[in-house]
């Protein structure tokens, strides 16, 4: 088979019958007959994912240029895992990661060849169905380490800080470079924006772009709060893990302040884990391998703080 023209890394954890939903709608709106590489990278579902994706599969190979591909994890290891591991068994020039539930716009294949740079990340434009709402990546919120939608977008592509993990593109050479997803953050939460941030760092670029769009299936009210319960010690570290990796010794002490006065019944428990992690070697690691400093960032997207202050 031809080398494909894509590889779209598709993480799944407990995603029943939507995978091969999303499969077909990418392979029905590309419009330049590009040929695709799906990988399925199943994270320790326990439900009936795979039976539901092995059941499509003769339909989903019926489409024109696709290659569809599954690997199993064995256990949830969180979606920066998945996606590595995606990445490694991908051999298309461009990766795209994306979501289990989502629908890709008409023509998004002629959009992305467009914009593409080997040098450049894509952050498509995160929509979600029967709503005005539009996602044009994400800023970073310092000292939290946490992230905020864009809402607005000037042109048809702009520099933004953070892409959205639901649309990310890039040249799998680049992906490399970088190093991929930092699997020190466990689970779910903070990954993306550290990539982001560490592709600025490097000398690559995030772009948004506005014609790129991906309709995203967000979690109900009722998903969502039994899933942030579950994850939320998780994403104290991961947000504490991040800071300690990028900002200055007056930057990490706020952080760790935020996090002590409002979540005082988990962040001793997620400290320790962080302190048993190798965040001071990551940190060296990062240190060497950059060729902008941190304060580059924050003063290049002129981040300020919740009262105003740049704090690095």
């Amino acid at each position: 088979m031809p080398r494909p023209d894509v590889s779209l890394l598709i993480p799944a954890h407990n995603e029943g019958s939507r995978i091969a939903g999303t499969i077909l709608s990418i392979a029905r709106a590309r419009t330049s007959g590009a040929r695709l590489e799906f990988i399925v990278v199943d994270d320790g579902s326990t439900d009936d994912s795979l039976d539901h994706l092995t059941a499509a599969l003769p339909q989903l190979l019926d489409q024109r240029n696709i290659d569809v591909r599954v690997c199993q994890l064995g256990q949830n290891l969180g979606n920066y895992h998945a996606r590595n591991e995606a990445a490694a068994l991908s051999t298309a020039p461009i990766l795209f990661t994306t979501d289990a539930h989502v629908e890709f716009s008409h023509g998004w294949d002629e959009v992305l060849f467009e914009h593409f740079h080997p040098e450049r990340i894509l952050a498509g434009t995160t929509t979600q169905k029967g709503a005005v709402f539009h996602g044009y990546g994400c800023q970073l919120l310092i000292p939290l380490m946490d992230t905020w939608w864009n809402k607005g977008l000037e042109a048809d592509s702009a520099p933004v800080q953070i892409a959205a993990c639901s649309a990310t593109i890039l040249s799998r050479d680049l992906f490399f470079r970088l190093g991929g997803y930092d699997t020190g953050m466990i689970l779910y939460g903070g990954g993306e924006p550290e990539f982001s941030v560490r592709a600025w760092l490097q000398g690559a670029e995030v772009y948004a772009v506005r014609r790129l769009e991906i309709q995203h299936e967000f979690k109900t009210r009722e998903e969502l709060v039994p899933f942030m319960n579950r994850i939320r010690l998780f994403r104290i570290h991961n947000s504490i893990r991040f800071g300690l990796l990028y900002l200055s010794e007056a930057g990490c002490l706020q952080l760790l302040r935020y996090f002590a006065l409002s979540e005082p019944a988990l962040y001793a428990k997620a400290l320790c884990m962080v302190n048993e992690s190798d965040v001071w070697q990551r940190r060296a690691q990062l240190d060497r391998q950059r060729i902008r400093p941190f304060e580059w960032f924050i003063e290049h997207f002129g981040i300020r703080n919740q009262i105003g202050e740049i704090v690095l």
